[in-house]
């Protein structure tokens, strides 16, 4: 991969503007950013308002529930009833008490996803108050909307954070009502959330409700898919009304069309598309961009492209196996974006901040797509549209190298130099993913336990690939496929990913220092 792909990935899993934002000590209140910013104080001056009836609000923190679907992420053993008790408490303190940005830049608090993730991998209840700890440091305080959101003025405030308070308050009273299914589709699928007859003639003109839903480094889709994972409303509700304070950035990828007739599928597998786009010549001398409106830029000047190749994507929503064949699909392609196209032949690994999110948020399309199986044009949205941005991602980071070959294998056999000694049973790891999810359990970058999460659950699932189990049988794609290594792919990818992971950002329970922050 070439070294000039972008100066961040340097960076593992952090990104400039990451640095925590500085709380005056003693002054942290939950209500009022006069406590932190007398200048954002100012410029958020709201009129008072009045005071919603809680007591209408349907219970939001309940025991996580059972996964839908085979399909979907299992839970570890390790949970307990202490452990759950506090992980209730402090995504409820989360809720009210933050923001779900952090900073003014629109970066997104990460406390949910990071409690829930090491929750589901058996973590004590004193982890995971410690890692909630770790968040409040830096957090931004909640605070009431200038006025509350309700079905008549549902759109006119989209894009602007400070009614992130009413919009949660709104869907919590939906989800409440109708269930998350029903509210899910009706609010980010639903022709009438995307594309108005008549779009307002102030701000955005028309919703578009699922572009902002996939965009944001896809931090919408990832919080909602928690939610849908776990059956929290509350999750659920700041997922949704994070969509709605989003911008709108990569509406190009998903037109009119597609709320109006039925989704186009193709007669390709998304690992052979994937193939295409690393070699099509169109693509070429991609020059590093704003980070913050690097996806922009690719979507606003290869949408076409991006959208004839996604177009070519056979999938098929009928049912439940073509659901799930589309889902390992995802999982393979986005493991191979961050993990492949991190890895080179000089035995560098560069861990991609924002190539992780790919991985991270297809761990929750399985929960997401199988919630709407009452409602096959919405899955088919949901995954043409993530595909698309998939895509649109590797594009904007690059278009990073993929050469399989160069991933080195999984060592669960000591090293020589291993004490005592590389033969003593003390030294060998029967299984790697147990030390791989141990260590990220107590490593203090929330990202970390994300993504090992999600390859460890692609594993569980598609790990019993061998070498050859990929194969079209489509002449006119052999050069690309071959170019790419993809005979050679095999279950092992996820563990070899995972290792790479691991190994870039440190071993810290073994001992070792966290890696790359401040880099």
């Amino acid at each position: 991969m070439s070294t000039e792909l972008d100066s961040t990935a340097l960076r593992p899993f952090r990104r400039a503007g990451d640095e925590p934002f500085q709380h005056p000590v003693g002054l942290i209140h939950a209500h009022g950013l006069t406590q932190y910013s007398p200048e954002a104080a100012e410029a958020f001056s709201f009129p008072s308002k009045p005071e919603l009836n809680k007591d209408v609000l349907p219970p939001l923190f309940q025991t996580p529930q059972q996964p839908l679907a085979s399909i979907c992420p299992q839970h570890w053993p390790g949970i307990d009833a202490e452990s759950t008790d506090m992980l209730l408490k402090v995504l409820e303190d989360n809720h009210s008490r933050w923001h779900i940005f952090f900073n003014y830049k629109g970066f997104h608090n990460h406390a949910a996803h990071h409690l829930l993730a090491i929750w589901a991998m058996g973590a004590s209840a004193k982890i995971i108050f410690s890692a909630y700890e770790t968040h409040c440091e830096y957090q931004r305080p909640a605070f009431d909307s200038p006025s509350r959101i309700t079905r008549h003025n549902l759109f006119e405030h989209l894009g602007d954070e400070r009614f992130y308070s009413a919009y949660s308050d709104f869907f919590a009273l939906e989800l409440g009502k109708k269930g998350f299914a029903r509210t899910f589709g009706e609010y980010i699928f639903a022709p009438s959330a995307n594309y108005l007859t008549e779009p307002r003639p102030e701000g955005d003109g028309h919703p578009e409700m699922l572009a902002r839903f996939i965009g944001g480094v896809l931090h919408p889709l990832i919080h909602t898919g928690y939610g849908a994972e776990f059956g929290l409303l509350g999750i659920s509700a700041e997922g949704l009304a994070m969509t709605a304070v989003h911008p709108v950035k990569v509406h190009a990828l998903i037109p009119p069309s597609y709320f109006s007739s039925p989704v186009k599928s193709g007669t390709m597998h998304a690992l052979s598309i994937l193939a295409l786009v690393a070699k099509d010549e169109r693509f070429e001398h991609i020059e590093p961009m704003d980070e913050a409106e690097m996806l922009a830029t690719i979507v606003s000047s290869r949408n076409e492209a991006l959208r004839a190749y996604a177009e070519m994507w056979d999938f098929d929503v009928a049912n439940k196996e073509g659901v799930a064949k589309a889902v390992e699909e995802l999982a393979w392609l986005n493991s191979i974006i961050y993990g492949v196209g991190g890895s080179s032949k000089n035995d560098k690994f560069y861990a991609d901040f924002f190539l992780m999110h790919l991985v991270t948020s297809t761990l929750f399309i399985p929960s997401l797509v199988t919630s709407l199986y009452q409602n096959p044009h919405a899955q088919a949205l949901l995954l043409c549209s993530y595909f698309t941005t998939s895509l649109a991602c590797y594009l904007a980071r690059g278009r990073p190298i993929l050469d399989i070959d160069v991933i080195p294998g999984p060592q669960p056999s000591p090293h020589k130099d291993t004490l005592p000694n590389k033969t003593s049973p003390e030294a060998r790891t029967p299984n790697p993913w147990l030390s791989i999810i141990q260590s990220a359990l107590v490593h203090p970058n929330e990202h970390l336990c994300k993504i090992q999460r999600s390859l460890a659950h692609f594993s569980a699932l598609y790990g019993l690939r061998g070498q050859g189990w990929f194969a079209t049988n489509n002449s006119k794609l052999e050069d690309v496929e071959r170019n790419m290594g993809l005979g050679e792919l095999d279950g092992t990818l996820f563990l070899r990913v995972a290792m790479l992971t691991a190994n870039t950002l440190g071993w810290m329970r073994e001992g070792n220092e966290e890696a790359g922050v401040g880099l």
